[in-house]
């Protein structure tokens, strides 16, 4: 028990469970571990796993039956309902849209059910599920969809009224989640399932999964399941591509962990007092939302209750209502959970863990969740869209001694090392890039050879975050490489807003940076020098913006200059310089 001045946390220590992880994780253990050469790398890989995702999905229904799976408003779906009706989408994909194995199907929607149904049927199939950011503009989805070479788009009534014309300029199907009125029932998704299952009912040939015209067997582990498109220093998005047996390792990962830490807790085969139920706060086109939440609830029979949209008061009534005993979201989330006056109001109890990721906890914050939460034990994830989220934990007993740590990387599955710009290793306590080497990792950026070479060398993914490894092997991560700003979770390319700035025809030149938020952690800000500086102004700038980039991604505050910007001696723009200098102005 650690015991961090009036705080009290009842908690096995990293240690402890590091050594139940070796123990399972031995031959013939209950997750044993053997080294696989993949590309001509080693990593240490799981001798078990489900033959692909497919297969999870089938254990999972079979297992938890007609269990609550997903809530979602007053729409409740069991593990076998959502099934079910995934097993008929993936039909109808096959046999209304011709798409076949490796097929990119893009999903471009807010959290709905049917997110989580195409997501499904599409890699079911053994075609290849394309998320996009459903916050982004016209011209970033458009990219993506072009970019991926997909062959059919879902959407939400909200996009399509945004791509609907551009979908059509280039004669690309289309299909809608919950369309309005407007937009009428002909391409609408669960309308087209309906009308599958109906009509093979009628027949008495409805989709038995025993006898699917398709088998899960025909879908390899090494087959591609998702492109997830994420955004670097570089502009524009970058397309993440993960196998089957990548998203697999990084939940099974997770499971063992799980395993691992109820061992040690004493807890591995004690009923919890409430069911493992958790609240989706996060978008299911992060990986944060679809692996951790999604796919690993799916695997462990766990509740899943979707949020149509962020609120604290919400999501308090949710945790009341549902018995929700698993948060994660960005730090923000729980801050603004925790700091609600009308919290005390909500039976909290069956609230255990309290976890965050995509940005860092202020240490102050650790100690108040504490405090705020009686059985709510705070932690914290570190990982990113190349790693399929894997990566580190930090919690609970750690996170109080070490709150500005990221955590422990899980062994045996995920080694993180520290390279010098020279890529050699460096020693425990010296700075430099943070490496990961996991089987999860993404197998490179599709359709861009030069940006996968950058990224990885020998199995390891080069984060572009700077930091170093502990005494204990904890990271700890100090500065970025790569010039992105983190808002609430969100990358920004510092480098596609200085983009879009250049676009008008009064910018001369620009730098963005972030700026310190204290409630989304950073936010984008601008210097930009212009022709003119009475002909315009910080509203008309921003509004320009707005039709050329996602609406987050618009600086917060822009400082307008008549002079060039300040050099450094390479002659580039002094960025640092200009961040620390308009910083004091806040």
């Amino acid at each position: 028990m650690l015991q961090n001045q009036d705080i009290l946390i009842d908690q096995a220590s990293a240690k402890s469970v590091v050594k139940e992880i070796y123990n399972i994780t031995a031959p013939k253990g209950a997750f044993e571990v053997f080294n696989k050469v993949r590309n001509g790398v080693t990593y240490p890989a799981f001798l078990t796993l489900p033959n692909n995702l497919g297969d999870m999905f089938k254990k999972a229904a079979d297992t938890h039956g007609q269990v609550d799976f997903l809530v979602y408003q007053d729409e409740r779906y069991s593990f076998e309902a959502l099934y079910q009706l995934a097993l008929s989408f993936r039909e109808v994909l096959r046999d209304q849209y011709d798409i076949k194995r490796g097929d990119k199907v893009v999903i471009a929607m807010r959290n709905y059910p049917e997110w989580i149904v195409s997501f499904m049927g599409i890699t079911m199939l053994g075609a290849v599920a394309v998320p996009i950011n459903a916050w982004w503009s016209q011209q970033e989805l458009l990219h993506v969809i072009q970019h991926s070479q997909a062959l059919l788009v879902i959407t939400d009534d909200k996009r399509y009224d945004i791509l609907q014309a551009s979908l059509q300029q280039i004669n690309l199907p289309c299909l809608i989640a919950r369309p309005n009125e407007q937009q009428g029932n002909d391409l609408c998704l669960m309308r087209k399932i309906k009308s599958f299952i109906a009509s093979h009912t009628q027949n008495k040939t409805y989709i038995n999964p025993t006898k699917a015209t398709i088998s899960s067997d025909d879908v390899l582990l090494n087959d591609t399941a998702s492109i997830f498109y994420t955004s670097g220093s570089t502009g524009l998005p970058k397309g993440a591509v993960s196998t089957h047996e990548s998203i697999l390792t990084a939940l099974n990962t997770w499971l063992m962990l799980g395993a691992a830490a109820g061992i040690a807790n004493g807890t591995a085969n004690v009923d919890p007092a409430y069911p493992p139920a958790a609240l989706m706060t996060v978008p299911l086109f992060h990986v944060t939302g679809c692996h951790t939440l999604f796919l690993l609830s799916l695997l462990i029979g766990r509740k899943t209750i979707m949020m149509p949209y962020w609120d604290a008061e919400l999501a308090l009534i949710l945790i009341e209502k549902e018995r929700v005993t698993y948060f994660n979201g960005v730090p923000t989330m729980s801050m603004e959970l925790m700091n609600h006056p009308q919290k005390h109001q909500y039976d909290l109890t069956s609230l255990l863990d309290i976890c965050a990721g995509g940005a860092a906890r202020a240490p102050e914050h650790v100690r108040k969740i504490c405090q705020s939460f009686v059985q709510g034990n705070p932690s914290c994830g570190y990982g990113l869209t190349e790693t399929n989220a894997l990566g580190a934990v930090n919690g609970p007993v750690e996170y109080l001694a070490k709150p500005t740590s990221a955590g422990l990387p899980t062994p045996p599955i995920v080694d993180v090392q520290i390279f010098n710009d020279a890529n050699q290793l460096l020693p425990q306590g010296q700075v430099g890039e943070i490496a990961i080497k996991s089987i999860a990792n993404i197998s490179g950026y599709w359709r861009d050879n030069a940006a996968t070479d950058a990224a990885f060398s020998n199995g390891y993914f080069k984060t572009g975050d700077l930091g170093f490894l502990d005494e204990d092997g904890f990271i700890y991560i100090v500065d970025r490489i790569k010039d992105i700003i983190i808002r609430g979770g969100e990358n920004i390319s510092c480098f596609e807003v200085e983009s879009a700035l250049y676009k008008h025809n009064q910018v001369i030149e620009t730098s963005v940076f972030a700026l310190p938020d204290p409630r989304l952690g950073e936010v984008p800000g601008a210097v930009v020098y212009v022709k003119n500086i009475k002909e315009i102004d910080e509203d008309s700038l921003s509004s320009f913006l707005t039709s050329l980039i996602a609406h987050f991604k618009v600086p917060s505050k822009i400082w307008l200059v008549d002079q060039k910007l300040p050099r450094l001696g390479s002659g580039k723009i002094d960025k640092r310089g200009l961040k620390t200098h308009y910083q004091k102005l806040l």
